[in-house]
């Protein structure tokens, strides 16, 4: 049985914090790190409720697949250390006239320290620049970690959606 997801949608309106946590940067996710992405998503979804990643488990064929069909690379936001490990991510995607956060991931050793926040907020902010409205994202059911961090970040459940 496939889990039940939710639909949340977020009006770029509001501000939200303007830099990474101390020791990380920011960078648009332009092509060039999909092998670690895909390592970072594996990692990050293993042993959650969101471990089939889609129709799998393999990371690189989720990145690979949204790269080709919905990537919005210059939206997108990748955390790394100052040393160049990549950490966390917030995937951007556009189809059929509707953006979305197609995912945030962050690397299980720099969860809830506000890696997850940041690329988010990062991406939000890009996406207003561009001249965006809104934002939806998809929610698997029971996935609390990311129902509250959208939520802070001013993401709402779109009832009947």
């Amino acid at each position: 049985m496939d889990p039940v997801r939710h639909t949340y949608r977020c009006r770029l309106s509001a501000t939200w914090g303007t830099g990474a946590p101390e020791g990380l940067t920011m960078w648009p996710g332009t092509g060039g790190e999909d092998d670690v992405l895909g390592l970072l998503m594996e990692e990050a979804y293993a042993g959650t409720i969101d471990e089939q990643l889609g129709d799998n488990t393999d990371g690189a064929v989720e990145i690979a697949n949204w790269r080709e069909f919905v990537a919005d690379e210059a939206c997108s936001r990748i955390a790394r250390t100052l040393d160049g490990e990549t950490v966390g991510a917030s995937l951007v995607g556009r189809w059929q006239g509707t953006v979305f956060i197609a995912y945030v991931i962050t690397l299980p050793a720099w969860k809830r320290r506000g890696v997850g926040a940041a690329v988010l907020a990062a991406s939000l902010r890009a996406l207003r620049d561009a001249g965006d409205e809104q934002v939806e994202a998809t929610i698997t059911e029971g996935n609390e970690s990311s129902e509250r961090l959208f939520a802070r970040l001013g993401f709402r459940r779109v009832e009947g959606a």
